[in-house]
């Protein structure tokens, strides 16, 4: 029995063991903590790297959507500018179509009931029918064709010869059509119809070539482009047709497309041409009334007052002396001087719109005697609405030359003084002045 039984431990080994096993079990539970810590680590990594890469893959996701979504939008754009732009390339081209179309569809029934052999079937006689309408009616439209491709390359000459040539040739379509369908020579509705389809193709070509040559300038330079002048409004033009017209021409002229300074730039010019006209006019009044005065007469002369004998004379009875005859006096008109007023009535009319003081240097009198008998000016408003130009402008000038805006002379009161008379006296049928006379 004491052979079965355990000896005794002591108890230090009891206590280190206790420890010892109480040391693994703190060990075993730190390390299952930390375990435990590291597989929730390890978890949350996997879900971060799982959000992470959801995340990424979402926002390329939407990156392909968006540029799917761009491409199909440029796709459309694409396809809308093509659209357009064909529109707009067609939509000029759309009537010389129609209107060749239509040309085409008149050659092609005449082939396919006259020309075409009547044992061919209808399929073959239709081909030949389209055929033969399509280079009849090719033949100007190539023609024209090229004339527009030259006048886009500003070959003026080659495009100009090239259209005449598309119209002597769709002249000659056009009396082939009209031959197809008139009835003898007499015309039907078919044959003038499908006569003018052929004839108004070049007017077409050259409508769409005009327009294209005018958009292609604009794109270059709008500089290149002869302006045509201003446009008047219709009431303008219907009060004052002859002066819209001929203001037209003066902004044509003058390459002016503002209509207001075009309007004032033309009555402007026109006010000038008219006073140069009267001054004009009253120089050769002037000079008329000069060439009109009675020049001084010289009396006649007797030649027997200057006869000198030829040869001796005989020795006659001498008469007695004839007592002289006795010639009356004869009185001269003389022309009759100007008077002063006279002098600055006509420096006046030689120098219209010129100050009093330039009149008077003029006329060679004083700038207050030329004040004095200056003819008055007209209201500054009567002037203005005769030329058409603003009052205020007229009212300037009067006041520079020293009269206000009614015309009145403002440096003298008493205003234009009579002109100088005198008494005359009829000599030889001719008024003369007694007192130009005594001078």
């Amino acid at each position: 029995m004491k052979l079965l039984r355990r000896p005794p431990l002591d108890p230090a080994v009891i206590a280190a063991q206790a420890a010892a096993r109480q040391a693994a079990a703190h060990a075993a539970i730190e390390q299952a903590r930390l375990q435990a810590q590291l597989d929730r680590e390890l978890r949350e990594a996997a879900a971060e790297e799982a959000r992470i890469k959801a995340a990424a893959d979402e926002q390329e996701r939407r990156r392909r959507d968006e540029a799917r979504r761009q491409e199909r939008a440029a796709a459309r754009d694409r396809r809308r500018k093509g659209r357009e732009e064909f529109l707009a390339k067609a939509r000029p081209v759309l009537p010389l179509l129609l209107i060749n179309g239509g040309a085409a569809y008149a050659q092609a029934a005449y082939a396919f009931e006259h020309i075409a052999p009547g044992e061919w079937t209808w399929p073959a006689k239709l081909a030949f029918a389209v055929a033969f309408a399509a280079a009849l009616e090719s033949i100007a439209v190539y023609v024209q064709w090229h004339a527009h491709d030259a006048l886009m390359l500003r070959a003026h000459a080659t495009a100009a010869s090239l259209r005449r040539a598309s119209w002597v040739i769709a002249g000659v379509v056009g009396v082939i059509n009209y031959a197809h369908f008139a009835d003898g020579m007499q015309p039907t509705a078919a044959a003038v119809a499908f006569a003018l389809l052929s004839l108004l193709s070049p007017w077409l070509w050259g409508l769409h070539t005009r327009r294209a040559q005018h958009v292609q300038l604009l794109a270059e330079d709008a500089n290149l482009i002869d302006e045509g002048g201003v446009e008047f409004s219709p009431q303008r033009r219907r009060a004052f047709p002859i002066r819209s017209w001929l203001a037209k021409r003066w902004s044509i002229d003058h390459y002016e497309r503002d209509p207001r300074k075009a309007w004032e730039g033309y009555n402007a010019e026109r006010a000038t041409r008219k006073a140069e006209r009267d001054a004009r006019r009253a120089e050769q009044a002037t000079a008329k009334t000069e060439s009109d005065e009675p020049a001084e007469v010289e009396p006649p002369v007797d030649p027997w007052d200057y006869a000198v004998p030829i040869g001796p004379v005989p020795d006659l009875v001498t008469p007695p002396p004839a007592e002289p005859d006795v010639k009356p006096a004869v009185s001269r008109p003389r022309p009759r001087s100007l008077t002063t007023a006279d002098k600055v009535a006509r420096a006046a009319a030689k120098m219209p719109g010129a100050t009093p003081a330039q009149i008077a240097a003029k006329a060679g009198v004083s700038e207050s005697t030329a004040r004095r008998y200056m003819p008055p000016l007209p209201p500054a408003a009567a002037v203005a609405q005769r030329f058409e130009v603003p009052e205020a402008t007229v009212t300037d000038q009067y006041a520079r030359m020293g009269y206000g805006a009614d015309g009145r002379d403002l440096t003298s009161a008493s205003g234009p003084a009579p002109a100088e008379t005198a008494p005359t006296k009829r000599v030889n049928g001719h008024p003369v002045e007694l007192v130009e006379v005594a001078r």
